[in-house]
Parts: C-alpha cells; structure tokens; sequence
C-alpha cells in the first residue's frame, strides 16, 4: 500500500481515537492534537498494511490482534521528546536542598522518575545524586524510572543518545559518564545503566511500583490530563506512597493549585516542587 492513499483523518475518527487514548492511557488529546494524532497513527498504518484510519481503529478495538497492537498504539500517541539537565532548577535543588535534608535523617532513600520517556531524565537524576555521594560520603538511592511506552523504556536501557539528547551535559560529566559509539551518538556508562531500574508502568491504570517513596519526579507528565485526573494522581496516588517528610517534584509548565488539596508549593525555590500538608 502506498502512504498517499491514507485519507485525511476525518472529525469523527479523530475523536473515537481521542476517546480510546483516554480510555487507556487517561491522556486528554484536545483538539490541536490532530495532526499529530494523525501523523503518529499514520506509521501504524503502514506498518500493518490497512488502508486507512476508520480500518485502524476497527482493527484496535475488534480485531484478533488487538491485545498485541494496542502497545504499539500507545507508544505511538505518548512518546514525547526530553534530554539530559532539562529544566536544570530542579537538579540544583535537589543536590543543594532535597538530598541533604533526606539524608539527614535516612541512609538510604528510594525516587520514582514517572513517566520518565526514553531514560534522560532519571539517568540525570541518578548523575545527581552520585555525585552528592562523592561531596557527602555516603548514602545510597534506589531509583525506579517507569514509562507507558515500552518503546521508550526499551530506549531507556540501551542508554545510546545522540548530541540533541546531551547538549546540555557538563563537560566533566560527560568524562565521567558517555563514551562514544559512533555516528554522533553516545552511550552511558555500565556504571550508570545499573543505577536506575527500568519499568514499563501505566500511571493510574496499575498500583505504583512501590508502596513508598521519598522523591517523586513526575515532570511534564500531568499536562496531557484533565484537571480531576490531575488531582486523583497527586492526591489519591502520589500522596499515598510518598514519605511524608518527602517531596514531588513537577514540570515548570504545570501547577497543583486549585488541584491539590494534600500538597503544598514550596517558596523560594525556582522550581515546582511540592510537600505533603
């Protein structure tokens, strides 16, 4: 089949996707997602040689292989971009504030990276702390990184990036922690692949990981869902699992006032992060 014979995803289609994706994933698609519903479906499309987007979602939701397409189906609508340092306040904070004070009364903490894409970001988290245990001495972290995709988590564990990915990784930790590979690309080192564990997890859909945490990251993660979604998953979710004398850290492009009602905003940091009431 040739891709120009895919007709336009119509109105209608778009939005028994949109309701299949909620279904699934409880990610709210609005309107402006359209097109990039329509262009992420596009290469399943081929992939699986249908003529187009009415017979996909048939093929979705009353096919015989739909139990194992639906992944793929979710990688599709759920994958977004990240690199290594990004939104750097958080990572200042952390070894500056949050380590120090967690460690003050524990020797040994566990953090939950959510929804944590192809792996930059908890391998950031786990740079940080392993270099707070080179200043401090001491310590050990457990980190639990889980994504929806199983491609991005698949990703994750290969640990191979290219320059996007890395641009804003300080020279000396690019020394200590990438090595080349070729082709522009670098991959992490044995030492640091071994400091995060890899789940594939559906936030909201399966209990958390772990029943207790003492850091939970959940950064860009909530602004693809609706506000009462937003608040059962900090508030019946997160806060149930997390220590109390924890923390939650989240996107600059999100907030939980007027959502939360268990968590508050922490001032004088230059970064969203929350403690429980």
């Amino acid at each position: 089949m040739i891709d120009t014979q895919i007709r336009p995803l119509s109105e209608q289609t778009f939005n028994l996707f949109r309701d299949l994706i909620y279904e699934k994933t409880n990610i709210n698609m609005r309107d402006s997602k359209h097109i990039l519903v329509s262009n992420r479906l596009r290469k399943r499309i081929v992939a699986l040689g249908l003529c187009g987007y009415d017979e996909y979602y048939n093929y979705l939701t009353k096919g015989e292989n739909r139990d194992k397409e639906l992944p793929h189906f979710i990688d599709a609508v759920s994958t977004n971009e990240t690199y290594f340092f990004r939104e750097m306040n958080h990572f200042g904070a952390l070894g500056e504030l949050i380590l120090p004070e967690l460690f003050g009364f524990k020797k040994q903490i566990r953090i939950w990276c959510a929804g944590c894409s192809s792996g930059e970001e908890p391998y950031t988290l786990r740079i940080v702390v392993d270099e707070y245990f080179d200043r401090a001495g001491t310590g050990k972290a457990e980190i639990i990184a889980t994504d929806i995709s199983t491609d991005m988590i698949e990703k994750a564990r290969n640990g191979v990036y290219g320059e996007r990915a890395i641009r804003f990784v300080p020279e000396e930790v690019m020394k200590r922690f990438f090595f080349p590979v070729g082709g522009g690309c670098y991959q992490i080192t044995p030492e640091l692949k071994s400091g995060v564990d890899f789940r594939v997890h559906n936030l909201l859909k399966e209990d958390p990981p772990e029943n207790s945490f003492d850091l939970i990251f959940c950064r860009n993660v909530m602004i693809y869902f609706d506000k009462a979604i937003q608040r059962r998953l900090v508030d019946e979710y997160f806060a149930e699992v997390l220590d109390p004398r924890g923390y939650l850290c989240i996107g600059h492009s999100e907030s939980l006032t007027g959502t939360s009602q268990r968590f508050r905003y922490l001032r004088g940091i230059k970064a969203p992060i929350y403690k429980l009431e």
